[in-house]
């Protein structure tokens, strides 16, 4: 057994025992304990004067003791003490101890600070940090200058925060550095430049940008600790001083030079540059910057995205085009200029043709020859009573736009003989001749127009109008007003039947804008917001009327695309004309308006007077059915018979306020129409009876039509209670009349169940087809259990022939037709019993 102690003034060694292996020795700094290490053991022993104070054996077989120890012992108690170790080394002892007394004796050392150590992540081995120091240096060696510091922490199976404590402590000395969480080693960052520039010189141009995928580093490091480090050391090439991240060899731009020259000097025509970078595998940066050191046979347009490449054998052959085009048609297109490259086709004619007279249109530019020729045909065009074509005497290319300016031009000293249309010049005499072809036409429909009643119609809508919008200015009396109109409706009066009375608002043709000074201007438009300012005028002449007349002669004359110009202004002046002969005609009308009027009051009052007690008659036999039931058969009855009732006001309302009929029965939607086209006076009574219709209640029916009928001046006659049972017993013999010569089965149910319920109620009833379950049911208690099954089994009969596929109809309506007969016996059956 070896052991060395340091003391105050002690140095000695210790015999070597052959069964105690022993590692090392270490005297405490308090020379109270000494500390002896054996293979992964641990003991320490009490120092006191020459003497032992105990011995023990470990778990492998091994003694140890405990020796006081003074601390000026001298040399003969020192063998003493060493004698005495080794007899307590070769006797036997009754003790041992285990693997968890040691750990036990460690951990006490710890906590009184006697040592300091760090527990591998297993807890089965201590190490110091300096020894941890070592370790990391040795593995970040081993691994080429880096390691990542989690993967440091699995290899020496240290905890990752005492691997960064040891690690902040070696990156002090600035050999190595922490990236990442990676360790890096000076030594690497000169190997990757080595790599990087045997790369460099192999592509013959770097980026930082790659580098960094390949060495997954960041771009910083790269850039400035190994290329600009190392740059001209070790790494040979040149850094882009517009790009610092880019790297190249002096070969590189010398072969790139002589690449974009050999490019450049193949173009014989204008070529984007992104093409030629792309052709040359180029950067836009670096062609950019190489492009000025080429001394290309060309210029550039820009240095921006999309700039153009324009060779110099390009730009002569453009001015050799444009001058010989010029000299043999007399003009320039602007789009042609373009499409040969030029980007200020007008600024370019004027520096090639300083000396001519031009004239710049919006499309093209032409010279003096072409206006010369204009002049001279447009004075034959006036003189022989004729037309002119100027768009055969023009270019092709010239847009309207361009040919209106210069007929504008040439037209100034002309405007009175001659009129524009579309790209024709037409003489006024040649513009008459046409118009009169058309008067026949004129003094027919002017005398249609006042027949019909529109002529009146449109007359009436413009002068309330003008009372409405003075109204809402607040000028008028509203009772004056009224007063006034009822004045004109007595004195107008009806002047026929037509197309609603009112003017139909035909979409005009667009006008040529050249021919806007030398037309009429048009009083009808397009937009809604000129109708409401300025009342248009009726058209009576029509742009189609014309059409029809003139269309033969102007396309003899090749002239068929101008038809409908021509039709628009002549429209115009002839309708003038016809509203003036309509005037004439209409004054004739108004003696007979009186008698018409009359004849009218009279048969809407009758018509209205039947209806309605036919509604009480009904109303009677729907308080035969439950509550809950009654407002289903009246919401129908309303539907159906009140909505004639209000067709019939709506006709005589009509008639009053001069607003013509298409037809005699009205839908809704023409009912709509005609009350919202009527004065306040009518207006607002029907749209209260209109909305009583959606109420289902016949008490606000009532209501309401008393109201219309008193402004109509009308009156509802007494009912006649023996006139009633006639009309009640004439309704159930037209049923069961009805019912006998009815073959289609729905229509046949419908039929006989309202005839039943009039016959044990003695009551009318009105109910659509849907209804007819509910009257069933209703039907239960005044007739037979076997009525009742005959009737309901013929209903579900009807329902599962409605509803079911067309497969299965066939037998459904076998059946039907079989029950049939048995349905109209039972009819007759129940009014013989009654």
């Amino acid at each position: 057994m070896l052991i060395m102690l340091v003391g105050d003034k002690l140095s000695h060694i210790f015999s070597k025992a052959s069964s105690f292996n022993i590692i090392g020795a270490q005297l405490c700094t308090n020379l109270n304990w000494i500390e002896i290490s054996t293979n992964n053991l641990l003991w320490a022993f009490q120092m006191s004067p020459l003497s032992i104070l105990s011995t023990a054996t470990d778990t492998s077989g091994l003694k140890f003791c405990t020796v006081k120890m003074a601390p000026s012992t001298d040399w003969d108690e020192i063998k003493r003490l060493a004698a005495d170790f080794q007899k307590a080394q070769l006797s036997s002892t009754s003790q041992r101890l285990s693997e968890r007394n040691c750990v036990e004796i460690v951990t006490k050392l710890i906590e009184l600070k006697l040592i300091d150590v760090i527990f591998t992540t297993d807890g089965k081995e201590y190490l110091t940090s300096q020894q941890l120091v070592k370790e990391i240096r040795d593995e970040l060696y081993v691994h080429g200058g880096r390691i990542n510091t989690v993967d440091l922490a699995k290899e020496l199976n240290v905890d990752l925060t005492q691997i960064n404590t040891s690690v902040s402590e070696i990156v002090k000395k600035k050999e190595v550095q922490l990236v990442s969480g990676y360790l890096i080693a000076s030594y690497y960052l000169e190997k990757i430049a080595k790599e990087i520039n045997e790369k460099l010189q192999l592509q013959g141009q770097i980026s930082v940008g790659e580098l960094t995928l390949q060495y997954d580093l960041p771009a910083d490091l790269l850039q400035h600790n190994v290329l600009e480090r190392y740059l001209g050391k070790i790494i040979i090439g040149k850094q882009d001083t517009s790009e610092p991240r880019t790297f190249y060899t002096e070969e590189y731009l010398t072969r790139t030079k002589a690449k974009i020259r050999g490019a450049l000097v193949g173009l014989l025509k204008p070529t984007p540059v992104t093409v030629i970078i792309n052709h040359c595998n180029l950067t836009d940066r670096l062609f950019m910057s190489l492009f000025d050191y080429v001394k290309a046979p060309g210029v550039l347009t820009g240095r921006q995205a999309g700039a153009m490449y324009v060779p110099s054998c390009y730009t002569k052959s453009q001015n050799d085009w444009v001058v010989n085009f010029f000299k043999q048609n007399n003009y320039l297109e602007y789009d042609a200029l373009s499409r040969l490259g030029i980007s200020d086709p007008k600024g370019y004619v004027k520096r090639i043709f300083t000396n001519d007279d031009l004239t710049f249109l919006s499309t093209c530019v032409i010279g003096s020859q072409i206006k010369q020729q204009l002049e001279t045909e447009l004075e034959e065009c006036i003189a022989s009573k004729t037309y002119l074509d100027v768009v055969s005497l023009l270019p092709s290319v010239l847009s309207s736009t361009d040919i209106e300016n210069i007929l504008e031009s040439l037209l100034k000293n002309n405007s009175k003989s001659t009129m524009l249309f579309e790209n024709t010049v037409f003489s006024n005499n040649y513009i008459e001749g046409l118009k009169q072809s058309c008067m026949p036409i004129t003094q027919k429909k002017a005398e249609n127009v006042v027949r019909s009643g529109k002529y009146q119609q449109f007359h009436y809508e413009k002068q309330l109008s003008k009372s409405v919008e003075m109204s809402q200015q607040g000028h008028i009396d509203h009772k004056a007003e009224r007063r006034d109109e009822r004045r004109r409706k007595a004195a107008s009066g009806k002047g026929g039947g037509g197309t609603q009375g009112r003017e139909t608002k035909t979409k005009a043709v667009k006008k040529h804008p050249r021919s806007s000074k030398q037309a009429v201007p048009d009083s009808d438009s397009d937009e809604p917001s000129n109708m409401t300012k300025k009342q248009a005028q009726l058209e009576i002449i029509t742009i189609d009327d014309v059409e029809s007349i003139i269309k033969d002669v102007l396309e003899n004359e090749g002239l068929d695309d101008l038809v409908g110009q021509v039709a628009e202004y002549l429209q115009r002046g002839l309708n003038q004309i016809a509203l003036d002969i309509a005037k004439e005609i209409a004054e004739k009308f108004l003696q007979d308006a009186s008698q018409n009027r009359k004849q009218t009051h009279t048969s809407a009052q009758d018509k209205i007077n039947v209806l309605v007690n036919d509604i009480k008659l009904y109303e009677k036999g729907i308080k035969s059915l439950s509550s809950e039931q009654q407002a289903q058969f009246i919401k129908y009855l309303l539907k159906s018979l009140g909505g004639d009732v209000l067709a019939e006001l709506c006709k005589y309302a009509a008639n009053q306020c001069n607003l013509s009929l298409q037809t005699d029965t009205l839908t809704v939607e023409q009912r709509n129409k005609i009350i919202n086209d009527m004065s306040d006076e009518y207006k607002k009574p029907l749209a209260a009876l209109n909305g009583s219709l959606s109420e289902q209640s016949l008490e606000l029916f009532y209501h309401a039509l008393d109201v219309c009928l008193s402004e109509c001046g009308m009156i509802l006659k007494k009912v006649d209670k023996k006139k009633d049972k006639l009309l009640i017993q004439n309704h159930r013999e037209k049923l069961i009349s009805e019912l006998e010569n009815c073959d289609d089965p729905a229509l046949s149910l419908h039929i006989a169940v309202l005839a039943i319920f009039t016959l044990v109620t003695q009551n009318m009833l009105h109910a659509s087809g849907r209804q007819v379950p509910a009257i069933v049911n209703f039907l239960k208690a005044h007739i037979t259990e076997e009525q009742f099954e005959q009737l309901q089994s013929c209903q579900e009969l009807v329902t599962k022939f409605l509803t079911t596929s067309e497969e299965e109809k066939s037998g459904v309506e076998e059946k039907l037709h079989e029950v049939l007969p048995k349905l109209k016996n039972m009819v007759q059956d129940i009014k013989r019993q009654k």
